[in-house]
């Protein structure tokens, strides 16, 4: 356990050192940290907007997404690990409250989404979200607010509640079809 704590704390002070290293760098890191997950709210509508089949797809990563969430905030919450900054001598890059670091939420989510739509046959949609999910990942230990264990124990609650999901496929398509429908009623499908 030692060896995994000190692990973690020299990829989390040898990352944080190179995004502090100049004013460019840490702009990036806090851009990519802070707003790139906002790219996936836009590709999920895209996908709602794309195709009747594409709409049941986005209900699934959505589900996925919330499922993942979930898990990781009562994970989270049991185990309360305190965030990088407020325990080492990480420079806080991004401003967080100091809320639980393990695991990442945002990692958690977007994990999910990414394995959800490779299982569900949007095989190059789930390639572009896995990398989102490795450039914000990488850029949250940069900037001070996850180590990297926080990120991999996101993707493994990620890939865990994607395949519940998966497993829940058959019921959940009763939901999936009338969300479908109400949205269609007022004119959102």
């Amino acid at each position: 356990m030692n060896f995994l704590l000190n692990w973690d704390k020299r990829w989390l002070i040898s990352w944080n050192n190179f995004a502090e290293s100049s004013g460019f760098t840490q702009a990036l890191v806090k851009y990519s940290a802070e707003y790139l997950i906002y790219l996936l709210p836009i590709v999920l509508i895209g996908l709602w907007l794309y195709s009747a089949q594409a709409k049941k797809v986005a209900l699934r990563a959505l589900f996925s997404a919330g499922l993942a969430a979930a898990m990781a905030m009562i994970i989270g919450q049991s185990i309360d690990r305190a965030r990088p900054f407020e325990v080492t001598s990480a420079k806080e890059i991004l401003f967080h409250r100091p809320t639980y670091s393990f695991p990442s939420d945002h990692a958690s989510v977007l994990f999910a989404v990414a394995l959800s739509f490779y299982l569900f046959g949007y095989k190059k949609l789930s390639y572009f979200v896995f990398i989102l999910a490795i450039i914000i990942g990488a850029t949250r230990i940069a900037a001070g607010v996850h180590y990297p264990s926080d990120i991999l124990a996101g993707l493994v609650v990620g890939i865990i509640a994607a395949y519940i999901i998966k497993a829940l496929d058959g019921p959940l398509s009763y939901l999936y079809n009338w969300i479908i429908s109400v949205a269609k009623k007022v004119r959102l499908a």
